[in-house]
């Protein structure tokens, strides 16, 4: 007959497959109180001698279920006070979070149990935080991606160890941590809410799809998709070195910019660039990130047929731009995002009057043949410039990569997109500035910034022309 393996060995088997501990570490322990964590703390208590392990309570209280939310703190802090250990308790309004933040309360609740469990290990000096979930929390995490649609890190579902977070409950059934808090007396607090399948999608897994499922179609269903977890995670572990040497090769930048070369790019298999590109994010996000697939196909047009100057925004207030040999990935500000840049092109007749709508900007040409009082100021709604140098014939449109011209006062040629940086043009206003240039496309003013030495009124000029833009003031906001 074969033996069956009990929890805490269990538990000390998955410590020393995944080196979740190592003797004389401080550990902090996340315990709601429910049957997972109270298993998890009443275990690690008991071999806490000889492992040795220092062992603290971390208890987040989200005052989401009144005074059963205060009975599970109460309970948590009585646990720690007879077995003699620390226990940190916070209370968060986990409804207000998610309503502030537009989250779901699962995801807000989510949130804000790992910040404070990181704020007490960095400011307490915890050298890892042991974490409650076990074999069927990773098979409904499981599922759950795949209905939602995932990739392979989706597949993997909660790994055993991520940074100074571990679980030493991962390879354990939620029966079997039932059946040791039975064993033990340990009488943990049980929610009502994960009973109710209303509005919360693990939980319809939990209690009808996987029943469901095992009754009719698999009976040994979760056994299956906690061994893909496993294989899936195997198949990470080996290549994820090879990804992060691919990306040292490709890759160059800091925590707010990332430069990969495109030719490499271009020539690498689509899982690899997918896994490069993800690993990418990762720098600039200091977390995981799977890229959406609608993400992932706006970067694959970027790497294949973008233009130089082409951007997409990304997640997480990422964006990526295609240089002439790369693309660059950016963190910015919400105040940053980029706008979609405006394309077209609109005739003004000189003389005339030209609207661009997309631009919401109405330009009037006007000849005089005597110079006016005032010439007017590039940065503000009129300017006056030297009528012959023009032509019969203008045109309004928008930045393109590569656009320069010799600005009033300096004696050479300079970057449009310089001048942009000099006028501190936020990064998501700029292809939306209009210009108005020549026939020949000379730039002969970035309309409400800056004028053309080219285009000037000299004392030479014998007819003037007029440029008004006809209502508000061009906007010319900045960073400041």
């Amino acid at each position: 007959m074969e033996r069956r393996i009990g929890l805490q060995e269990k538990l000390l088997a998955a410590v020393a497959e995944y080196d979740m501990l190592e003797a004389g570490q401080r550990i902090l322990v996340a315990v709601s109180g429910g049957p997972d964590s109270m298993a998890l703390l009443h275990v690690l208590y008991t071999l806490s001698g000889d492992l040795p392990i220092q062992l603290a309570v971390a208890h987040l209280n989200h005052q989401l279920r009144g005074v059963e939310a205060d009975k599970d703190e109460q309970y948590v802090q009585s646990c720690c006070q007879q077995w003699d250990l620390p226990c940190f308790v916070e209370r968060r309004d986990i409804a207000a979070l998610a309503a502030d933040q537009k989250l779901s309360v699962e995801a807000a609740g989510r949130q804000a149990r790992y910040e404070f469990f990181a704020r007490l290990a960095d400011q307490h000096g915890f050298d890892r935080v042991a974490l409650g979930h076990t074999a069927t929390d990773r098979v409904e995490t499981l599922l759950i991606n795949l209905l939602r649609g995932t990739g392979l890190y989706g597949l993997r579902s909660i790994p055993p160890r991520r940074g100074q977070f571990i679980r030493p409950l991962i390879t354990v059934w939620r029966a079997e941590t039932a059946e040791y808090c039975r064993r033990h007396n340990l009488q943990p607090r049980l929610d009502a809410s994960n009973l109710s399948t209303g509005d919360y999608l693990r939980n319809k897994v939990r209690l009808e799809l996987l029943p469901l499922l095992e009754s009719d179609y698999a009976p040994q269903l979760e056994t299956s998709l906690l061994r893909l977890a496993g294989a899936v995670e195997q198949e990470l572990d080996w290549t994820e070195p090879l990804v992060a040497a691919a990306y040292q090769q490709a890759a160059r930048g800091d925590d707010r910019r990332i430069t990969l070369d495109l030719t490499q790019l271009a020539d690498m298999p689509e899982g690899l660039r997918y896994r490069l590109l993800r690993y990418a994010l990762i720098q600039l996000r200091g977390e995981a990130a799977d890229i959406e697939a609608a993400h992932y196909r706006a970067l694959q047009k970027l790497i294949r047929e973008g233009q130089t100057g082409a951007q997409v925004p990304l997640i997480g207030a990422i964006s990526a731009r295609r240089g002439y040999n790369s693309i660059e990935l950016s963190t910015y500000t919400p105040e940053e995002a980029p706008e979609p840049a405006i394309r077209g092109r609109w005739i003004l007749p000189v003389p005339g009057k030209v609207t661009a709508p997309e631009l919401d900007l109405t330009l009037q040409a006007q000849v005089m043949a005597q110079r006016p009082d005032e010439l007017g100021e590039a940065k503000g709604c009129q300017i006056t410039v030297d009528a012959q140098a023009i032509g019969d014939e203008l045109f309004v449109r928008t930045w393109r990569p590569g656009d320069s011209f010799q600005p009033l006062g300096l004696s050479g040629h300079k970057k449009l997109q310089d001048i942009f940086v000099d006028e501190k043009v936020p990064r998501r206003q700029r292809g939306r500035v209009p210009l108005l240039v020549t026939g020949d496309d000379e730039i002969v003013w970035v309309v409400g910034y800056r004028l053309s030495e080219q285009f000037k009124v000299s004392a030479q000029t014998q007819r003037f022309l007029k440029l008004t833009v006809v209502g508000e003031q061009p906007t010319t906001e900045s960073d400041n």
